[in-house]
């Protein structure tokens, strides 16, 4: 039987490489049907007047780009309902809201299957789509993009963590996710049953701080 997709869900740290600490969670009802990834490369492209053209010369790569479309709906076609005003209220108080302490929004670790960054939120649109009798919204779309952080510890670690040669040693920390820390490893969460036999973990959804893990390599 096909392990199920788990929820979207975001998550707002107020330090870049913040743990579990200090942190809140968005959790979509919905899972987005696509994700858009989108990369951009800036040209130089000035010619001397009076030619018809030059090379292109290559100045940078903006960071990475994606986005992600969702809904969220209260009417109880799926789950008890929780008002859209609550879920729109939850959604920025963890992606657009300013925090007290560093005066900017939260860092966010975005995650659903196999896909996982850290980023910021760069835009995001509200559509209310369907209303009772009284007006109040009951379904919602959302759409959101965000801006990758190239230089963040996760992403940064692809280079000198995924080498799938490697047998790899990990200390759990608090609120540590097996996925996650499989993704760190491999660049890829598909692993994480196999290293969970590996390391004879009788609940894999609930790790234990101080924990040591090995990540073998790659056969």
């Amino acid at each position: 039987m096909p392990e199920q997709l788990t929820n979207l869900q975001i998550t707002g740290k107020i330090q870049a490489e913040d743990s579990s600490t200090s942190t809140i969670v968005f959790e979509a009802m919905f899972n987005p049907n696509t994700y858009t990834v989108n990369h951009k490369l800036n040209f130089d492209t000035k010619q001397a007047p009076g030619t018809a053209g030059g090379e292109p010369e290559f100045k940078n790569k903006e960071p990475e780009t994606f986005t992600l479309e969702f809904m969220m709906d209260a009417t109880g076609a799926s789950k008890a309902p929780v008002p859209i005003k609550d879920q729109v209220s939850k959604f920025n108080k963890v992606t657009t809201s300013m925090n007290g302490k560093t005066h900017r929004p939260n860092y966010l670790l975005v995650q659903w299957g196999t896909f996982i960054r850290e980023c910021v939120l760069q835009s995001a649109n509200i559509t209310y789509t369907l209303f009772n009798m009284a007006g109040v919204p009951l379904r919602a779309k959302v759409n959101a993009t965000f801006i990758e952080r190239a230089d963040s510890e996760l992403n940064a670690r692809e280079s000198m963590l995924s080498s799938p040669d490697l047998t790899h040693k990990i200390i759990v920390k608090e609120g540590d996710l097996l996925p996650l820390l499989t993704y760190k490893t491999y660049r890829n969460q598909k692993y994480y049953l196999q290293v969970a036999r590996i390391n004879k973990l009788k609940n894999f959804r609930k790790l234990i701080a101080g924990t040591e893990l090995i990540f073998p390599p790659l056969s």
